[in-house]
């Protein structure tokens, strides 16, 4: 029985070709992560393999050939920890230097070395190669992993192996968590009878059943059909684990590895990043200005432009600020690890971490850019505030609220949140609340995404519910936050508020000829009678089930009023009885419900929700049993 761990840990097992990553998942797993045919055939792995060690630990195989090394840093992207495989006959070799550079340049901090094929040498040939092996680790984070001799072919060591991944997961904290669903894609392909399928890491937010997802960088909201996470069905996969979506309406060759599937309106596509990089020491020559290189982020390969912020050239073990420049749209976020490889002859010279995922365009030189770079990376006294305010997302708080949340003083607060407001980074909401600017403008995109989404679902409808809009949003939202936002939308031309319903601004329904004639068959049969009109469910049965969006359609547009008791009139029969109604009063003073019936020539179900209706319009007041026009 194996252990189980606090969280799901995705493990990439890396080293150069034939050195038995492969055979030691299966003997790990008892699974074969040689997929593809060519692989079975060539016993070589070229592509991304998966298999799942225990409950909580998801293994994934990369390819070791120099060839696949890009394929390599779109599986090890996402992981948590890394396994790096070592040969006992042939030792360190090129791809096992270039793999363990790559996992120091993304940040893979815990790790464990698998010392294989021990039963092809001697055990003092053994010793020799882990000394080597100490020497690579030596300086780096995976200093102290362990080293386990194993066989795979002969299962030596394969639960030592075992007990050191199983104790090493467990002392990896938690992800770093921003709250909103992100999944780069790592694999398409097609099921019959299902469809399209993506899988990959769930690097932050969960995912569920049914609901929309947004696929990046092409910007098109699809529906999740459903999910399997350790090959069997959830109806939620949360972050850190490896998940297959199942999508619906989109074909597989409209989808690539590098895509990412996230919530929508949250992340946008970009075409340049700010970040802090640095060369290997390895690399064969320096980096200039405006060098064309190959860039890995999440599993996407870009090809860019490095642009050094702050010199003219870096030598190799050079670190500092340089801006990314992509020759098509990528998606990330601050805190994103990447790697570069050279463009031509292609070998890893360099990665770092994204400081800004949607800077404005740098010079080299400019001291202010520099200054800034230098807080995001360092963190300075209002950093932390901004933090804060970034993860409540669209709760806005008061002062009173942050202080106590992150223990400063009132004064302290204030100059740090006058110094964000002054850089654009925070934002008040009214007089005494603060939030996240970035995060305030993301609420806008995501209103427009929401209601893009809705009408789209549903072309008959004019309008939408604000309270159904926040309720389509997962972040708790502030209602004072969302009407306040609304309105200045409103204001700025992108939409239009009637009451508690919301539209995107200009929009209207051009209606079929068929369900215009429709239209106006309705509205002839509720004029009929005007104050006897026949009910929704009576216009129903007669006009058919197509009846239902026409009469929402009639009361989005203003030209049917549902009163009380779900009776319902055209707006031109209750303004025709409020005429007659004013005349009423006026000659008589007040008047009872049975006098204002027999005036208007209907019964008291259609009376009785009038007069509420001209009531709550303050245009009638009730004195005990009589109404008359209010003062």
């Amino acid at each position: 029985m194996t252990k189980r761990l606090h969280r799901h840990i995705v493990l990439g097992m890396a080293g150069h070709i034939d050195h038995g990553k492969t055979a030691l998942v299966k003997a790990l797993t008892g699974t074969n992560t040689d997929r593809l045919k060519e692989e079975v055939e060539r016993g070589m792995t070229t592509d991304l393999g998966f298999a799942f060690l225990g409950e909580d630990i998801t293994l994934i195989d990369v390819p070791g050939h120099e060839k696949f090394v890009k394929t390599m840093v779109a599986g090890v992207n996402t992981v948590d920890m890394a396994c790096l495989v070592i040969a006992a006959d042939d030792g360190v070799m090129p791809q096992t230097i270039e793999h363990f550079e790559i996992l120091n340049l993304l940040g893979v901090s815990r790790g464990v070395v698998a010392l294989n094929k021990i039963d092809m040498v001697e055990p003092e040939w053994v010793a020799l190669v882990t000394e080597d092996i100490r020497k690579l680790l030596k300086g780096t984070a995976l200093e102290a992993a362990p080293i386990v001799p194993v066989s795979g072919m002969t299962g030596q060591g394969v639960d030592d192996l075992k007990t050191a991944l199983f104790d090493t997961a467990a002392q990896i904290g938690d992800r770093r968590d921003k709250g909103v669903f992100r999944m780069p894609i790592d694999r398409v392909f097609s099921i019959k009878g299902f469809g399209t399928v993506v899988a990959g890491t769930v690097l932050s937010g969960r995912v569920a059943a049914d609901e929309s997802v947004e696929l990046l960088p092409q910007g098109e909201t699809l529906r999740v059909r459903g999910l399997q996470v350790h090959d069997h069905g959830v109806e939620q996969s949360d972050v850190g684990f490896r998940t297959a979506v199942n999508l619906q309406g989109i074909e597989k060759n409209a989808i690539q590895r590098g895509d990412v599937l996230a919530e929508p309106g949250f992340y946008r596509p970009t075409s340049m990043m700010d970040t802090r990089f640095s060369l290997l020491s390895t690399s064969p020559k320096p980096l200039k200005n405006r060098a064309r290189v190959r860039v890995h982020l999440g599993t996407a390969e870009v090809i860019a432009r490095i642009v050094l912020l702050d010199r003219e050239l870096y030598q190799p073990g050079d670190e500092g600020f340089v801006q990314i420049r992509f020759e098509k749209p990528v998606v990330g976020d601050m805190g994103d690890r990447f790697v570069i490889r050279s463009y031509s002859p292609v070998r890893t010279i360099g990665g770092g971490e994204v400081l800004d995922a949607y800077p404005s365009k740098h010079k080299p030189g400019q001291e202010a850019v520099l200054n800034r770079l230098g807080l995001l990376l360092k963190g300075d006294p209002a950093q932390a505030v901004a933090e804060h305010l970034r993860r409540q997302w669209f709760s806005p708080k008061t002062e009173d609220e942050l202080a106590r949340g992150l223990g400063l003083t009132k004064e302290d607060l204030s100059r740090r949140l006058n110094d964000l407001e002054t850089r654009g980074a925070a934002v008040r909401i009214g007089k005494k609340r603060w939030m996240d600017t970035e995060n305030r403008r993301i609420l806008e995109r995501k209103i427009i995404a929401l209601l893009s989404d809705f009408f789209a679902q549903y072309p008959l409808r004019l309008a939408i519910g604000s309270a159904e809009i926040r309720s389509r949003i997962k972040q708790p939202i502030d209602r004072l936050l969302f009407d306040t936002v609304c309105t200045e939308m409103a204001a700025a031309g992108q939409l239009e508020i009637d009451g508690e319903r919301v539209r995107l601004a200009g929009r209207v329904v051009n209606l079929p000829q068929e369900l215009a004639d429709l239209k106006d068959a309705i509205e002839k049969a509720l004029l009929a009678e005007p104050l006897a009109p026949p009910s929704q469910k009576a216009l129903t049965e007669q006009f058919g089930k197509a009846a239902e969006d026409i009469l929402s359609l009639l009361q989005e547009s203003g030209q049917m009023i549902r009163l009380e008791d779900g009776v319902l009139l055209h707006r031109s029969a209750v303004a025709m009885a409020q005429t007659q109604l004013v005349d009423l009063l006026k000659s008589k003073g007040s008047a009872t419900i049975s006098e204002i019936r027999q005036h208007w020539g209907t019964s008291r179900k259609y009376a009785v929700p009038l007069c509420i209706h001209f009531d709550n319009m303050g245009m009638t007041e009730r004195d005990e049993d009589r109404r008359r026009l209010a003062e």
